[in-house]
C-alpha cells in the first residue's frame, strides 16, 4: 500500500520548490537572440542607427551606407566612389546573394555623403538621414535619397574626424521647425518644409571656448536637455534661448539621456541610473556596478524602451534590463549567443519596433534581435566537432541539464544553455562501463542513475563527477543475452526502486545494505521493452516493439492492451483526466480508463501532424500534449483537437528527434532531444503574436524584365498593360520580424484565381499569357502564430486589348465599311443603269436592224421569189408538152425550197431566239465543223442541264468569237492534235478550252499576235474574265457571268 502522508508532504516540497524556481525565472528570463551578419547581406558589421519606416521597411545605419531590410533581403545604399555615370543610373544593380538563400539585392548609389550617417522620421512619415555632407530625404515612389540641405563644409579638423556631423534632435509642427544638432557647433532650426536654415543657437561661451561638447542631448518640447561635464545637466529653452543649469552630482562619464513622459526623465551614466524629475526637480540614484570580465565598469550607450516598460541600456558589456517601476537592474545580457558567457557585445544602438521586436546594433557583431512574441526553444549543444545525438535527457534539483549522448557519454550544461563540460571514454580515463547513454534518472540530490547500452548500469555522482558501475549486480542475475537494438529506460518509483530494462526483462535495483541489490520484476517472452511509466496511483505500463502491456494497482498480471498490428510504443503518459498517451510509430493513441480508444492522432486525420512516427510524449502544465517527431515537435490541444507543429525555422536543434530523449523538469521546462542537440522551452511562456504583417509588394517582372517606372511598384495601386506583355511575375515580402521564416502568405488574382492560393513561405506569384481585361491582385500574410492580416494588399492590372479589338476600332472599321459598301454600291448601280440602258438601246438597235433586214427580206426577196413561183405555175397550165413541164415544175420547187431557207435566216435573226442554249448549241456545231476539216480530235462537254437565259446579240457574238480565236489560235500555232472544250454552269458560265500543242513563252506574248487581247478584250466587254497559261499545252479559260 502507498503511504498517502508521505506523499503528500513530498507534493508539498515540490511545490514549494517548483514556486521557488518560477520566481527566479520571472525576475531573471531568458532573452534568445536571433542574429543579421554580413554573411545575411548586412553592408558591415558596426551598426550606429535603426528605425522603422512607415511602410514596416527597417533601416539600418552602418560605416559602408544603409541597409534597407524586409526580413529576409538587405537591400543596400552607398556612396558612389566613381565620377563617372553608367547605363541605368539611378536603377540600382540587381546582385544575385545565393549565399544566403535569397534571391537578390539591390545596390544603389544614391548616398551624398559617406559617413556619419543618422536617421529621423519626421511628422509626416517621411524618413531624413543625415550625413557628413548634409541631409536628404528619402523618397520612396522613386526608391532614392533626394539631398535637401548640402553643408561640405568642416569647421576644423576635429569636426572632420568626428563621428557625427549632424544629427535631428527633433520636430516642432507647430512652428515649422525642424532642430538639427552639430556636435562641434551648435543647433541648426530648419524650416521643415523646406529646409532652409531659420536659426542657429551656438552653445554657451564657457563651453565654447573650452572646446566643450555636449556628451549627450536630448529635445523635450522647448527644451534642449544636454550634458557638457560629470555633475549637471543644461536645459535650454529654444524659444528664448534661456539656459538653465541643474546640478546632479550622480551623472557621471558616458551620459545617455531618455525621455520618459512629461514629467521624467532617465540619465544612465558609468555606475548610476539618474530618474530625474523635471517639475519637481528631484531625482533618484541607482548605483551600477556591473564590470565585465576585465573588472571594467559598464558604460551606457544607448537606451530604448521594451513592451514591458522596462529599459534596455545598451553599452560597452551588452545590455542591462532596468525595470523602472522597481527601481532595479533585472538582468545584464553579456552575451547574445546561447553557447558563450560574453559575445562580441559592444551595443552602439537599441530600437523597439512596431511588434515589439528589440533590435541590437552592436560594434562589430552586426544586428541582434529579441522577439518577446517568438517561441523560445532554448538550444543545448555542444560545441564539440563530433556530433550531438542525444539519447538521454535530466535536469538536476541544481539547475544544471545532464544530457546522454550515442557513443560520446555525457554532457553537462548550466541553466541558460552554456555548455560545461563533456564525460566520456574518449580521453585517457574511462569513467563509464559503455560510450552511449541511453537514460538517465535522479537518485537523489547527489547521485543520478545512468543506463548504458546492454545491462550497464551506475550512479553518477553529481558533485565529483565519479561514477559508480553496478553492472556486476545485474550480472548476478544471470540472464540470457538479450539483442542490441533495444532502447534502455529508467524510471524511478515512488518507493525508491528503479525500474530498468534489459531486451524483454523488466528489473529493479534498490538499496540494499550499503550497497544495491537488482531484481527480476517481469519477463515479456519474444518482446523487446523500450518504455515504462507508472502513474501516481500506481498502475503500470510496458510499451514494446510490438504492443503495450498494462498491470492495474493490485493486480498481479500484466495484460495485453490491444494496438494495430505493427505499432511500435516509444513513449507513455497520462493526463489529468486519466487518459493514458502512447506515443508510437503510427501515431498517438488516448485510451480512457478501460483502454478503449477514444482517439487516434495521426498525419491523415489530422493533417497539422505532418507525421506519424512519435519518439516522447510530455504534458504541459495546462495539460496539453507535446510530440516528438521526425519533423519537428507539435502542440496537441485535446480539448479543441487544434494542433501547431514547430520545425526548425522556429529554433528546433533540427526536424528530427529521437527514442528517449524527453523530459519534463519540475518547475515545467519541457526537454526533447534529437540528432543535434536539445531543445529546452517553458509552454507557459508561449504568446501569441498579435502583430499581423502588412504585404507589401516588392518586385514586378513582365516578360521576366523589371517593369519601368518612375514610381516604385510598392506604392502603385494600379498599371496597365499593353496586350502583348501578359506574363508577369509579382514578387512581394509580409513585413513582420518576429519569425519571418514562419510567415505564410495567400494570393489571389481575381479574374484568373478562383480561390486563394497558399503560397506557405514563397513569396513569388507568377501569371502566363493573361487575356486582355482589369485584374485585381490580393495577397495577404500571417505571422509565426497564423495570425492572419484580413486587409489584403491589392493591385489593380489591366492588360489593355489590341486596338483592333478595342470598341472604338470597331465602330470606326464598321463605318469604314458601310462607307466602302455605300461608296461600291453607288458604283455599282450607277455602271448598272448605264449598263442597262446601253444594253436596251444597243437590243434595241439591233431589233430595229434585224427587223429592217427581215422586213426587206421578206419583202423585196420574199415577194420576188413568190412572183417568179407563181409564174412557173402560169407557165405550167400553158404549156402542153410534158417535158417543159418538168422543167417548169423543177423551177418551181427550187424557188419554194428558197423560200424555206429564206425564213430560216430570219428566224436565226429574230432577237427571241438569243438564248444561252442556241449559243452554246451554235459553238458546238462550229467547233466539230472547224476542227474537223483541221484533221483535229475534240471534245465537247456540255451540263446535263442550261439555264434559260437569254443573250444579247452584242454578248453572244463577243462569246462566240472569244471561242472562235482560241480555237483559231489552236489551229494556227499550237499543232495540237486533240482538244477539249469544257462548259460548266454555275452563277457564272465557264468555259476551258485546253489543248496538247506546244504552247507559248508568256514573256513573248507576240507569239500570237493581238490574238490574246482580242480575248481579253471580248471577255471584258461581257463583265467576265480570260486566264491564258501555258504549261504542257495552253489553257484558256473564260469565266463569264450570267446575271
Amino acid at each position: 500500500m502507498l503511504n498517502l502522508p508521505s506523499q503528500i508532504k513530498r507534493l508539498q516540497l515540490l511545490c514549494s520548490f517548483v514556486f521557488a524556481i518560477n520566481s527566479l525565472f520571472a525576475q531573471g528570463g531568458r532573452y534568445i537572440f536571433d542574429a543579421y551578419s554580413v554573411n545575411e547581406g548586412l553592408s558591415q558589421s558596426y551598426v550606429s542607427d535603426i528605425i522603422q519606416d512607415r511602410q514596416g521597411f527597417l533601416w539600418f545605419a552602418n560605416r559602408d551606407g544603409v541597409n534597407r531590410f524586409d526580413g529576409y533581403v538587405f537591400n543596400e545604399y552607398r556612396f558612389k566612389t566613381s565620377e563617372g555615370n553608367r547605363k541605368g543610373e539611378g536603377k540600382g544593380n540587381l546582385v544575385s546573394n545565393t549565399s544566403s538563400g535569397v534571391r537578390a539585392v539591390i545596390n544603389r548609389f544614391d548616398l551624398k555623403g559617406y559617413k556619419g550617417y543618422s536617421f529621423f522620421k519626421n511628422s509626416r512619415g517621411q524618413l531624413l538621414l543625415t550625413h557628413n555632407n548634409g541631409i536628404s530625404v528619402y523618397d520612396p515612389y522613386r526608391n532614392t535619397f533626394r539631398m535637401v540641405l548640402v553643408d561640405t563644409s568642416y569647421i576644423n579638423e576635429r569636426e572632420r574626424d568626428w563621428p557625427i556631423k549632424f544629427k535631428i534632435l527633433g520636430e516642432d509642427t507647430a512652428s515649422r521647425r525642424l532642430w538639427v544638432w552639430r556636435p562641434l557647433k551648435g543647433l541648426y532650426a530648419l524650416d521643415s518644409r523646406t529646409y532652409a536654415i531659420k536659426q542657429v543657437v551656438l552653445y554657451p561661451p564657457q563651453f565654447s571656448k573650452r572646446g566643450l561638447v555636449p556628451r549627450d542631448i536630448m529635445k523635450d518640447g522647448d527644451l534642449v536637455w544636454m550634458n557638457f561635464e560629470p555633475g549637471e545637466l543644461l536645459a535650454l529653452n529654444v524659444k528664448n534661448l534661456q539656459l538653465t543649469t541643474y546640478c546632479l552630482p550622480v551623472i557621471d562619464d558616458f551620459p545617455v539621456i531618455r525621455n520618459l513622459n512629461a514629467d521624467s526623465m532617465i540619465i544612465a551614466s558609468k555606475g548610476h541610473i539618474v530618474m530625474f524629475n523635471k517639475r519637481q526637480r528631484k531625482y533618484t540614484d541607482l548605483v551600477v556596478n556591473e564590470v565585465d570580465d576585465k573588472g571594467m565598469p559598464f558604460m551606457p550607450v544607448v537606451m530604448e524602451l521594451d513592451h514591458n516598460g522596462n529599459m534596455w541600456i545598451g553599452g560597452t558589456d551588452g545590455v542591462l534590463i532596468y525595470s523602472i517601476r522597481r527601481n532595479e537592474i533585472l538582468q545584464h545580457i553579456t552575451t547574445f549567443n546561447t553557447f558563450e558567457t560574453r559575445s562580441l557585445n559592444n551595443v552602439r544602438y537599441l530600437y523597439r519596433d512596431a511588434a515589439d521586436n528589440m533590435w541590437v546594433g552592436t560594434n562589430g557583431d552586426g544586428i541582434k534581435k529579441y522577439s518577446p512574441h517568438k517561441k523560445v526553444f532554448n538550444l543545448y549543444r555542444s560545441p564539440f566537432i563530433t556530433h550531438n545525438m542525444v539519447r538521454a535527457i535530466y535536469k538536476h534539483d541544481d539547475g544544471k541539464l545532464y544530457v546522454g549522448l550515442w557513443q560520446d557519454g555525457l554532457d553537462i550544461y548550466e541553466e541558460g544553455g552554456r555548455f560545461l563540460e563533456r564525460i566520456s571514454n574518449s580521453g585517457k580515463d574511462h569513467p563509464f562501463p559503455g560510450n552511449t547513454i541511453d537514460a538517465i534518472c535522479r537518485e537523489n540530490y547527489k547521485y543520478l542513475w545512468i543506463h548504458f547500452e546492454g545491462k550497464a548500469l551506475g550512479l553518477f555522482n553529481v558533485q565529483n563527477k565519479k561514477f559508480q558501475d553496478l553492472t556486476p549486480v545485474v550480472e548476478k542475475l544471470g540472464l540470457p543475452d538479450q539483442q542490441d537494438y533495444f532502447s534502455p529506460f529508467l524510471f524511478r518509483r515512488v518507493n525508491g526502486e528503479v525500474y530498468f530494462n534489459y531486451g524483454e526483462y523488466l528489473m529493479s535495483v534498490s538499496p540494499e545494505g550499503r550497497g544495491y541489490k537488482a531484481a527480476l520484476v517481469h519477463r515479456f517472452p519474444g518482446e523487446i521493452l523500450n518504455c515504462y511509466y507508472e502513474d501516481y496511483m500506481g498502475n503500470q505500463y510496458v510499451g514494446t516493439q510490438a504492443t503495450l502491456y498494462a498491470k492495474d494497482v493490485g493486480s498481479t498480471r500484466w495484460k495485453t492492451i490491444a494496438l494495430p498490428a505493427g505499432t511500435i510504443v516509444k513513449s507513455i503518459n497520462k493526463n489529468a483526466h486519466k487518459n493514458l498517451l502512447v506515443a508510437t510509430s503510427r501515431g498517438l493513441f488516448m485510451l480512457d480508463g478501460s483502454y478503449q480508444l477514444m482517439k487516434h492522432y495521426n498525419s491523415y486525420d489530422y493533417p497539422a501532424l505532418v507525421n506519424d512516427y512519435f519518439y516522447g510524449v510530455l504534458l504541459d502544465d495546462k495539460d496539453r500534449i507535446w510530440v516528438s517527431h521526425n519533423k519537428g515537435l507539435s502542440q496537441i490541444n485535446p480539448v479543441t483537437d487544434e494542433i501547431t507543429t514547430f520545425n526548425h525555422e522556429d529554433g528546433l536543434q533540427s526536424n528530427e528527434f529521437n527514442t528517449g530523449a524527453y523530459f519534463k523538469s519540475v518547475d515545467g521546462e519541457l526537454f526533447f532531444g534529437g540528432i543535434r542537440g536539445v531543445n529546452g522551452f517553458y509552454p507557459r511562456n508561449f504568446r501569441n503574436n498579435p502583430f499581423a504583417p502588412k504585404v507589401v509588394i516588392k518586385r514586378l517582372e513582365v516578360l521576366d524584365q523589371p517593369y519601368e517606372s518612375d514610381t516604385a511598384i510598392s506604392l502603385l495601386h494600379h498599371i496597365e498593360l499593353p496586350y502583348n506583355q501578359n506574363t508577369i511575375a509579382i514578387e512581394f515580402v509580409p513585413l513582420e520580424y518576429t519569425n519571418p521564416l514562419k510567415n505564410k502568405v495567400q494570393y489571389k488574382l481575381e479574374g484568373a484565381d478562383e480561390d486563394w492560393v497558399q503560397a506557405g513561405a514563397f513569396r513569388m506569384a507568377r501569371y502566363t499569357n493573361l487575356r486582355p481585361g482589369t485584374y485585381t491582385f490580393n495577397v495577404r500574410a500571417s505571422n509565426n502564430d497564423d495570425i492572419w492580416n484580413q486587409t489584403p494588399t491589392t493591385l489593380e492590372i489591366v492588360i489593355r486589348i489590341p486596338f483592333w479589338q478595342s470598341l472604338w476600332f470597331r465602330f470606326l472599321l464598321l463605318l469604314l465599311l458601310l462607307g466602302i459598301a455605300y461608296y461600291f454600291s453607288t458604283l455599282y448601280l450607277d455602271y448598272k443603269i448605264r449598263h442597262e440602258k446601253l444594253k436596251l438601246e444597243k437590243e434595241q438597235a439591233v431589233d430595229q436592224e434585224r427587223a429592217r433586214i427581215s422586213s426587206d427580206m421578206h419583202d423585196d426577196l420574199g415577194s420576188g421569189l413568190s412572183t417568179i413561183r407563181l409564174l412557173s405555175e402560169i407557165a405550167k397550165r400553158k404549156i402542153k408538152d410534158p417535158s417543159q413541164t418538168r422543167e417548169i415544175e423543177r423551177i418551181s420547187e427550187a424557188a419554194g425550197e428558197l423560200v424555206d431557207k429564206m425564213s430560216e435566216i430570219i428566224w436565226a435573226m429574230n432577237s427571241s431566239n438569243d438564248s444561252l442554249e442556241n449559243l452554246i448549241a451554235y459553238m458546238r456545231s462550229f467547233a466539230a465543223d472547224f476542227l474537223e476539216h483541221a484533221h483535229i480530235t475534240h471534245q465537247f462537254s456540255i451540263p446535263e442541264s442550261i439555264p434559260n437565259i437569254k443573250l444579247s446579240g452584242g454578248t453572244r457574238r463577243n462569246i462566240y468569237l472569244a471561242v472562235k480565236e482560241s480555237l483559231h489560235n489552236v489551229v494556227k500555232h499550237a499543232h495540237a492534235t486533240e482538244v477539249l472544250i469544257e462548259v460548266k454552269m454555275q452563277q457564272h458560265m465557264t468555259i476551258l478550252i485546253k489543248d496538247n500543242g506546244k504552247g507559248f513563252d508568256q514573256e513573248k506574248v507576240r507569239l500570237f499576235g493581238n490574238g490574246l487581247k482580242n480575248i481579253q478584250k471580248r471577255m471584258q466587254a461581257v463583265g467576265g474574265q480570260a486566264d491564258i497559261t501555258s504549261r504542257n499545252g495552253t489553257i484558256v479559260f473564260l469565266d463569264i457571268p450570267l446575271n
